[in-house]
């Protein structure tokens, strides 16, 4: 049930290792005590952006990490700085690298 969606500057393909990211990030959270049977992760190649002061010229990784409701604080954060950690160094210096935690309502997902 819980996603990681990594959205990404399309031109990181070239210079990225966008594969062994997601991996790295499938097993990370898995690693947190969270089943890996069930986590789903994919990788979003963005065409175009807009990123800071770099415009469009600028490139970007963001993660958001879908979880049911039910979990703490604190849980929340751990998951999502662990996912952080291990997606960062696959980044350029350049790269702006962002993630969020959202909270799915179990009365409106669907398995």
């Amino acid at each position: 049930m819980p996603h990681i969606i990594l959205e990404y500057s399309k031109s990181l393909e070239a210079n990225a290792n966008i594969p062994a990211a997601l991996l790295a990030m499938h097993d990370t959270l898995a690693a947190q005590g969270v089943d890996k049977a069930r986590i789903k992760t994919r990788g979003v190649a963005v065409e175009k952006a807009v990123v800071g002061d770099l415009g469009q010229n600028g490139q970007m990784m963001h993660v958001t990490l879908l979880l049911l409701e039910g979990r703490n604080i604190l849980t929340r954060q751990q998951y999502g700085q662990a996912l952080y950690d291990v997606l960062k160094p696959y980044a350029p210096e350049e790269c702006s690298v962002t993630l969020e935690v959202r909270e799915m309502v179990k009365d409106t997902y669907i398995l």
